[in-house]
């Protein structure tokens, strides 16, 4: 495996790379966060599955794993309860049509989301976001401000996204070792391991992306590995 400073991090297929012991999900519901605990409950993974309604969407919860419901993101009590035990956090958060509320939104909640990792004493987090976005501190794509101009879900999400990029610039997360995956995925992708890059120079990415699945075992492989500590690696399909 490459080292930390190299600009590509390039795994054999099957390659048993490291893992966490217990990881806490937020937005384990939708479709990146079920592909993380599927991953986890394949490989012995045991995990904290935060959701903010209808638990019973979380089904086949093995011995050692949790779900916890949390209503807003702004409850740090709750949050803190949460992420107990935890070696990890991992976000697959999105915006849709009932996650309006700014309650939901993780860009409007880092501050409180930071505060209940520290006192959870838990300090890795991975945060999904797009593959279009920049690295924190650098000026939006033209793709993102455009697309932050459309309306309904697509405008909103680009913002969404966009926002905690430029937190994390700003300082968000200071205490913590994150790691923001701009990644290429959907439902459709391929399920292969996908090539991680600090930036397209040279990258043996493409712009394609990888299934949910493919994603949750790089972004849990990441979380114990640690090789992209404060960055931000474009995650997709290899060339």
């Amino acid at each position: 495996m490459t080292g930390p400073d190299s600009m590509t991090e390039l795994l054999p297929e099957n390659h048993p790379g490291p893992r966490p012991r217990h990881v806490a999900v937020l937005g384990a519901a939708g479709g990146l966060g079920q592909g993380i605990l599927s991953v986890c409950r394949e490989e012995g993974i045991g995990f904290t599955a935060v959701v903010r309604s209808r638990p019973e969407r979380i089904t086949n919860v093995p011995p050692g794993s949790r779900i916890a419901v949390v209503t807003s993101l702004s409850d740090r009590a709750a949050l803190q309860a949460a992420f107990a035990g935890a070696d990890a956090v991992l976000t697959a958060l999105g915006v849709t049509g009932t996650s309006q509320d700014p309650s939901a939104l993780l860009s409007a909640n880092m501050d409180t989301v930071e505060q209940a990792m520290s006192a959870a004493r838990v300090d890795r987090v991975v945060v999904i976001n797009t593959l279009l976005s920049s690295s924190p501190g650098q000026p939006a794509s033209f793709l993102m401000r455009l697309f932050s101009w459309f309306p309904g879900i697509i405008g909103r999400g680009a913002r969404e996204q966009q926002s905690v990029a430029d937190a994390l610039g700003r300082g968000a997360f200071s205490s913590l070792r994150w790691t923001l995956v701009r990644g290429g995925l959907n439902s459709k992708g391929r399920d292969e391991p996908p090539v991680a890059s600090r930036d397209w120079a040279g990258a043996p990415n493409t712009w394609m992306p990888v299934s949910y699945r493919a994603m949750a075992r790089w972004m849990l492989e990441e979380a114990a590995a640690n090789q992209f500590l404060r960055a931000a690696p474009l995650v997709s399909r290899r060339r």
